[in-house]
């Protein structure tokens, strides 16, 4: 990974603001990541705050938006279950409510136990079909991809 070297000379407010600006368009971004990126940027102090403040009332980042695009990317793209993203929204410094309530929202539970479903029959395949642990690792499985154990049990 390349690290990026501080400016050589700092930088305006206004050279600042466009960066920032710039950087929350390319996709959601959370609070965290914006301050990581002015600080990166070499901005700090009242300056870096203004900036901040400007962004979140403009609507550059949102952390609830920032939450329902994971939650729908990483369940139907990378087919995590909610354990696994409650947790890695948590890493990302989401509050627990925005959380909660998110899942809650984007989440359909009969969509959710069909894909569960899915996944279960399709790692069963994978497996030799005289595998008597077929069962036993499609469930290991999906409970690394962050699925309840109690739903995969129930499920198998």
């Amino acid at each position: 990974m390349l690290r990026r070297r501080p400016p050589l000379t700092p930088l305006t407010p206004d050279e600042a603001l466009r960066k920032l600006e710039t950087f929350c368009a390319y996709r959601d971004r959370t609070g965290a990541e914006v301050r990581a990126r002015l600080a990166e940027l070499g901005v700090g102090g009242e300056t870096a705050e203004e900036i901040f403040g400007l962004l979140r009332d403009e609507g550059f980042f949102d952390e609830t938006r920032f939450a329902r695009a994971y939650v729908r990317g990483k369940l139907n793209s990378n087919h995590w279950g909610r354990v696994r993203i409650r947790i890695e929204l948590k890493r990302k410094g989401i509050d627990p409510d925005t959380i909660r309530q998110v899942m809650a929202e984007e989440i359909d539970e009969t969509e959710y136990t069909a894909l569960a479903q899915r996944l279960i029959e399709k790692k069963r395949l994978s497996y030799q079909a005289d595998d008597p642990l077929a069962a036993q690792k499609a469930a290991a499985s999906l409970i690394r991809a962050g699925f309840e154990p109690e739903l995969v049990f129930r499920l198998i």
